[in-house]
């Protein structure tokens, strides 16, 4: 594989998942990983838990923009995680090109409601099965596997992920 390993979150709006998790594939990778993201449907801006969440646990976050597919035109992407959660129904983006894909089903924390309290704890939430499941990435020894190994891999963080 290539070093860094660019792996695209990918989810529908692209304003906190996939923003969540391009921030902690770079941050936790050290430089073997690199994160992006994008939407199928991008809001067109960042949800501002998303970025109180990362900033809460020292996640540095560059320029954090919602953006679609179509921006990363000519990127190379190594691996492509989609985030959706088709459990609440949520249609999944689909990446054309082909590369290595892997599904990690996680709820939108922007659809929840109540209290300021309630809300964070969705986010805390979301971070944390994002950090789990990005850590358990990072500790692969991506360098040595092939495209069906490393896809066979992060569907079984996914499947083994306490948080699931």
């Amino acid at each position: 594989m290539n070093i860094p390993l660019n792996v695209l979150v990918l989810c529908t709006g692209n304003s906190c998942r996939s923003i969540i998790g391009e921030a902690l594939v770079t941050q936790l990778g050290h430089g073997r990983l690199k994160g992006l993201s994008a939407g199928s449907q991008p809001t067109g801006q960042v949800n501002p838990g998303a970025l109180v969440v990362l900033e809460r646990h020292g996640v540095p976050v560059a320029a954090p923009a919602s953006k679609s597919m179509d921006d990363l035109e000519g990127e190379r992407v190594d691996l492509v995680i989609t985030v959706c959660d088709s459990a609440a129904g949520e249609a999944c983006p689909l990446w054309l090109e082909p590369t290595p894909k892997v599904h990690w089903g996680i709820p939108d924390p922007a659809h929840v409601s109540g209290d300021q309290a309630t809300v964070a704890a969705a986010f805390e939430a979301t971070y944390r099965n994002l950090e789990e499941r990005v850590g358990a990435l990072v500790a692969l020894p991506v360098e040595d596997l092939d495209a069906a190994a490393l896809v066979a891999a992060a569907k079984a963080i996914h499947r083994d992920s306490a948080l699931h």
